[in-house]
């Protein structure tokens, strides 16, 4: 009878091995529909199922034959020829090119369509599809990116709309890029044309030997457990939450951040538990998220997740969607009373506004949504209070004046206060004033962002952000706070010691991050051997051991492994390049920024690097026809204009260098280094009204930097405007107490105003 079992459970497995071998890429779900019907189903109506799709009439939702599109003067005609969905692009020399119809991508609220562009690269269309009802200004074609220009890199013809590089990792399951610099071409492979089964649960075949009854295989055949940490939560009398079961290990938000995050890809993925290996999840900066941690740019969820109260406490994605539809487990407020209760929450007396209408829905105050592609709104997931008070002291929004847009943060402020009287969120402090401070260059602000590294009671994201900002402040309270996250187990405050050591003097650098070159993550690693680098060159090597040294040499050789992964790409070569520059290398580093250039022609600052590397050579004219080689693809980008200027102020052409640094400030109106500097060349030229104007447009964006105090003090003396001198020379004072320099400075700027020196 034992014998016959084991024959039947081996038959068993033969014929859901031969199901899965013989599987189309279009059909992944059928190694698992024979047991999982339900889920497969529900799978199939789910942005995961259509994420990609090969174009057929089954997938295309557009009105495809027949349409015409007119973009730069370039002429897209889009056709069907019996299966095949075709697009003839006519150049604006009449060129005509017949390109076809790969893919589709995604389906609602828009799809996508991806062509070949030849050698393995696919592009998209720059006109999506939008498929909402026509009832919500849906059933149209619409252009995604309407001003941007052929140099801009999410052009339709640049690396931001290849479907290679920037998509296909997230939108395929075990996608490999297989990009060969040499030939410029890619071979890029997938095993399931969206996202299957595998891409989540990973290989099959231990769950189907599981399944045929072998019992030893531990976790139901799987590597990883991606389920609930807890099924839901209860709230106690004191309104704290307790799971309702013990908390178990899950790995499912890593698992899910390996694509709803935004990140930088280093490597292709061998399994849905790369997200720490293969991936290095963006901080809280201020090019990605407003100042109080809210979603600004396309962030992907993860960022705001991790700040949630709802992450801190165990809470995963599947407590609130299902893992297979992805819609949410219950309608509407209910998937959120499933633990918060009802009868406190929602209820007019908490939210302050009629049932059923905007305002009512949690999601309306606690998920504001950012509307993305134009007709994309997601929902900010850091489950926040609303703080109009914050927008109030910050430059952060609130999802009060998301919706009253007719009205101020004051009002606002002033609404919550009368609305909830007893809140205990009421001027409570916040990390974003602190993160106001830094990223304005406020002196003090060093004090507070160690507070907040140290602070064990907020979330791990904030924490390292704010150590990543100590990058312009170091001094002993940044080091302790720095040091102490070193030895931290959570790898985003590890990752984030390496930019805050930045300023270090190498050989403290090497003692306070050398701990990192051993990291169980490789992109911390390899980050940090880039960073001590130059220890491997003299005099410094001679300091190292034969240990320390081969550490060094093998974590910056997973680290240029690293860039290698995307040769595709401009940034990569110019990391390379950098690296060789840091070394002494300047002849690899040439070539470097070279192939950066031939690789992405429009990638500007592989062009300003190259140009250093003539300057440091002493070849300015050679710096100015690289910058100027530039500025042919990339009129109007700033560094480029001001890496000119430069080399004009060094050449002794002040006058030339005056009309580049104006290029550079017209072009980044909010970029303080420009602003400074051309108001420092404008005093330097006597233009001191002029030069007024720019140092207060660099205050506004720096309103503590001593630096601009200082140089509007020089400036308003040479005007001998001694009031406005001796303003911004107490102001100064307030900035750097205890100075005597210029304590000194503000008493004889006192005598001068008295004497009319």
């Amino acid at each position: 009878m034992k014998q016959c079992f084991v024959t039947s459970a081996l038959f068993f497995l033969s014929i859901l091995m031969l199901s899965f071998d013989a599987v189309s890429q279009n059909n992944v779900d059928t190694q698992c529909v024979n047991c999982h019907k339900k889920e497969v189903q529900q799978w199939k109506g789910s942005h995961h199922f259509h994420a990609m799709a090969h174009a057929n009439t089954a997938d295309v939702l557009a009105e495809f034959d027949g349409i015409t599109f007119q973009k730069d003067e370039t002429v897209f005609q889009l056709r069907q020829r019996e299966k095949e969905y075709l697009i003839d692009i006519i150049e604006p020399s009449g060129q005509r090119t017949e390109y076809k119809v790969a893919y589709t991508f995604g389906y609602y609220p828009l799809q996508q369509y991806a062509f070949s562009a030849g050698n393995g690269k696919l592009q998209f269309l720059p006109f999506a599809w939008d498929s909402r009802e026509q009832s919500q200004g849906g059933q149209r074609w619409f252009d995604l990116h309407p001003d941007q220009q052929a140099n801009d890199p999410f052009h339709w013809t640049q690396m931001g709309q290849n479907w290679n590089q920037m998509c296909a990792d997230c939108h395929t399951t075990n996608f490999e890029k297989r990009y060969d610099q040499h030939t410029k071409t890619y071979q890029s492979t997938y095993s399931a044309v969206n996202v299957s089964c595998q891409a989540c649960h990973g290989e099959p075949q231990q769950h189907l030997a599981w399944a045929a009854g072998n019992t030893d295989i531990s976790n139901k055949g799987f590597a990883q457990n991606i389920g609930k940490k807890t099924p839901l939560f209860y709230q106690q009398a004191d309104r704290k939450m307790q799971p309702a079961a013990p908390l178990q290990a899950s790995q499912q938000i890593e698992v899910c951040a390996s694509c709803h995050a935004r990140r930088t890809q280093l490597a292709d993925r061998t399994g849905p538990m790369d997200f720490s290996q293969h991936f290095q999840g963006a901080l809280l900066t201020p090019e990605l998220y407003h100042v109080d941690g809210q979603v600004w740019d396309e962030n992907y969820v993860w960022g705001s997740f991790l700040q949630s109260k709802m992450y801190q406490a165990g809470v995963t994605c599947t407590n609130c969607h299902n893992p297979h539809s992805g819609e949410l487990v219950l309608p509407a407020n209910q998937t959120c009373t499933q633990c918060h209760n009802a009868e406190t929450y929602d209820k007019t007396e908490h939210h302050q506004h009629a049932a059923n209408s905007a305002g009512s829905q949690c999601v309306d105050c606690h998920m504001p949504a950012t509307t993305y592609m134009q007709i994309d709104p997601r929902r900010d997931h850091s489950f926040r209070v609303p703080r109009p008070d914050l927008s109030v002291k910050t430059v952060a929004p609130n999802a009060c004046n998301a919706c009253h847009q007719d009205k101020s943060a004051t009002w606002a402020k002033q609404q919550v206060e009368r609305w909830y009287p007893a809140s205990s969120h009421r001027n409570l402090d916040h990390f974003s004033l602190a993160f106001q401070a830094a990223d304005q260059g406020v002196p003090s602000a060093s004090e507070q962002l160690t507070r907040i590294a140290q602070d064990n009671q907020l979330p791990d994201i904030v924490r390292a952000s704010a150590i990543e900002r100590m990058e312009n402040y170091p001094d002993r309270n940044s080091l302790v706070a720095i040091v102490r996250a070193i030895r931290d187990d959570e790898p985003l405050k590890r990752q984030a010691t390496i930019a805050a050591t930045a300023q270090y003097p190498l050989a403290d650098r090497f003692r306070i991050l050398s701990p990192l070159l051993t990291d169980q993550h490789m992109p911390i690693r390899a980050n940090a051997a880039r960073a001590l680098a130059p220890m491997l060159t003299l005099p410094h090597a001679a300091q190292l051991s034969a240990d320390q040294k081969t550490q060094l040499e093998q974590a910056l050789d997973s680290y240029r492994q690293m860039q290698l992964y995307n040769a595709d790409r401009g940034f990569a070569h110019t990391n390379l390049g950098n690296l060789a520059l840091a070394m002494g290398d300047s002849q690899a580093a040439e070539q470097y920024f070279k192939t950066a250039i031939d690789v992405e022609p429009i990638y500007a600052p592989a062009y300003v690097n190259l140009a250093e590397v003539y300057r440091r050579a002493g070849n300015e004219p050679q710096v100015r026809a690289v910058l100027e080689q530039a500025l042919a693809v990339q009129p109007e980008e700033a560094s480029v204009h001001y890496a000119l200027a430069m080399s004009w102020v060094r050449s002794g052409s002040k006058d030339k260098a005056l009309l580049s640094l104006k290029q550079a400030v017209d072009n980044a109106q909010e970029e303080i280094n420009y602003l400074y500097t051309y108001g420092l060349l404008l005093q330097d030229q006597g233009q001191y009204q002029v030069a007024s104007t720019y140092l207060h447009r660099a205050l506004t964006q720096s309103p503590a930097n001593p630096d601009v105090h200082y140089t509007l003090v020089q400036n308003y003396l040479m005007l001998k405007d001694y009031d406005n001198a001796l303003y911004f020379a107490q102001q100064l004072s307030q900035l750097l107490p205890g100075n005597p320099q210029i304590q000194q400075l503000v008493q004889q700027i006192g005598v001068m105003k008295r004497t009319q020196f």
